[in-house]
């Protein structure tokens, strides 16, 4: 075992964001995988003066141990826990030795931790990166947006927010590229972008110029298809930013402006805005509320391209919500195609925590509370959406029985098919897509930047590797990190968003892997 595979393990002793310490709640009542040593919210008995935890491995092993407190962490046998199902019950004991009652009990998968030894890259990460984007630039509904045509025909042409800022970012890097075909990549993403603007709530109507989260036929919606989810606009809004930072085009600012006036209008007190608003009258159709940083870095950087500091005043309102949501822990995955929660902790995801803190270590890269959340949020990431094996385990026909497997297995995404190592999504859409993987890079290499851990930029190599050794030969990258789906599931956002962290990804590609010494974990 090397160095990086022994800080690996050691690492996963580490308890994220226990329950009960300075009023943290127990934010994985929804868990169904753990990597870090848990805890759970079990209940004190009366009479109790000692908790025996019995935690039975998938071999029917009982490891046991006593502890004074039913929530207790299983820290003394989380490292001889093999992979694979768990079960966990504990029982209150009286001070005469009898057992009085059950303090509570729980099921769920103990995955694999990281381990160094994965298969290695089949090309380098830029080769993989210009290959994506060479096939996704040869599409014919991407090539269509030449002619500032949307082809309905495209199933997701129905999230034209989402999709078509990400065809402007992708072909204006593409073009960055591939000089030679730089031409035809911006009348991509002109035309594309002409398609946003012309399709925009008209003037005079309560939420006038923002650009449309849905159109045509929609599959699914998370406030139906007369809603805008808050959050799609000021990635439209940053697209456009870049348009007219490659093109010089006044117009595409113009409309970045008309989006930043528009949340200007829609502020909240708190200082973020509502999740899902109507499109008819502009009002909430859910409680929820956006986590609000991507719309501050664009209307940072709207203020920034524009010279009006009245929108990096808006941006800065934000930071009292964001610190509410690093308190609570409650990282909601919030998705265009997945309703709007009603309880906390219900659909995690690791997409709003990562986002907060490589928002945060921007602006604050010395601040140890930044470091120390930004560690935290990587171990909750990691813990609850890698899989860095297989999620099977030899000589048992079971398979762990998770609440929506029957689900999984009527859509073909049978976890025997992924392709490891892999990232899930959220708990509502519990399977791995390319852009978590993506995500998990970008924020690995975060990690990296900050503290220089060779753990870090490990973890994003092999999450790396693995996007080069499923990608196929024309260039595509399967969405759903399941070589047997059809290109016809892909997002294309999700392909652009891999392209764009193997391109990251390759600025690093000589770094050496320190293998021998290592510095301890950054707690």
């Amino acid at each position: 075992m090397n160095s990086i595979q022994q800080l690996s393990i050691a690492d996963t002793l580490t308890l994220i964001r226990p329950g009960k310490i300075s009023g943290s709640p127990f934010w994985n009542r929804f868990a169904r995988q753990f990597i870090y040593c848990p805890s759970f919210e079990f209940s004190k008995v009366e009479g109790a003066v000692i908790y025996r935890f019995h935690v039975r491995d998938r071999f029917g092993t009982d490891h046991t141990f006593s502890a004074e407190s039913p929530d207790a962490p299983l820290t003394p046998v989380w490292a001889g826990l093999p992979a694979g199902p768990v079960y966990v019950e504990v029982d209150a004991v009286d001070a005469s030795g009898n057992r009085i009652g059950q303090a509570g009990k729980r099921t769920f998968y103990r995955n694999a931790p990281f381990n160094a030894s994965y298969p290695a890259k089949v090309c380098s990460y830029a080769e993989c990166a210009e290959k994506t984007y060479e096939y996704l630039f040869q599409l014919d509904f991407i090539k269509e947006f030449s002619e500032g045509k949307m082809n309905p025909d495209y199933p997701l042409s129905c999230y034209p927010s989402k999709m078509l800022s990400a065809v402007i970012r992708g072909m204006i890097n593409y073009a960055e590229m591939k000089p030679e075909k730089k031409a035809e990549a911006m009348r991509i993403a002109r035309g594309a972008a002409d398609h946003l603007i012309k399709t925009a709530v008209p003037a005079g109507k309560p939420l006038e110029y923002l650009p449309l989260t849905y159109s045509g036929n929609v599959i699914k919606s998370a406030g139906g298809k007369e809603s805008i989810m808050m959050l799609y606009p000021a990635g439209v809004g940053n697209a456009m930013l870049k348009l007219y930072a490659a093109s010089g085009d006044r117009r595409y600012l113009d409309y970045a402006g008309k989006i930043g006036e528009q949340y200007l209008k829609l502020q909240l007190p708190n200082g973020t805005w509502h999740l899902i608003l109507n499109l008819a009258d502009g009002q909430p159709k859910a409680k929820n509320c956006c986590c609000p940083t991507g719309i501050m870095s664009f209307l940072e950087a709207l203020a920034k391209a524009t010279g009006d500091t009245k929108f990096r005043t808006a941006a800065a309102k934000g930071h009292p919500f964001i610190r509410g949501l690093i308190d609570s822990f409650n990282w909601e995955g919030q998705f265009e195609d997945v309703g709007a929660q009603k309880f906390s902790y219900q659909n995690l995801s690791k997409h709003i925590a990562t986002d907060i803190y490589m928002y945060l270590g921007k602006i604050r890269p010395d601040d140890p509370e930044v470091r120390r959340g930004a560690r935290e949020v990587q171990r909750f990431s990691e813990d609850q959406f890698i899989v860095w094996e297989q999620p099977g385990w030899a000589g048992s026909p079971e398979r762990f029985k998770e609440p929506s497997a029957e689900s999984f297995r009527s859509r073909d995404w049978g976890w025997l098919r992924w392709h490891v190592p892999c990232v899930l999504e959220q708990y509502r859409c519990y399977v791995p897509v390319d852009a978590s993987s993506a995500k998990m890079i970008r924020y690995f290499l975060f990690m990296y930047d900050l503290e220089k851990n060779p753990l870090d930029l490990a973890k994003a190599r092999a999450l790396g590797d693995s996007l080069t050794r499923i990608q196929v030969c024309n260039g595509r990258i399967p969405t759903w990190m399941n070589p047997e789906r059809q290109s016809a599931d892909d997002w294309i956002n999700c392909m652009f968003g891999s392209a764009e962290a193997l391109k990251l990804l390759a600025r690093y590609e000589n770094i050496p892997q320190l293998t021998e010494t290592v510095p301890p974990a950054q707690k």
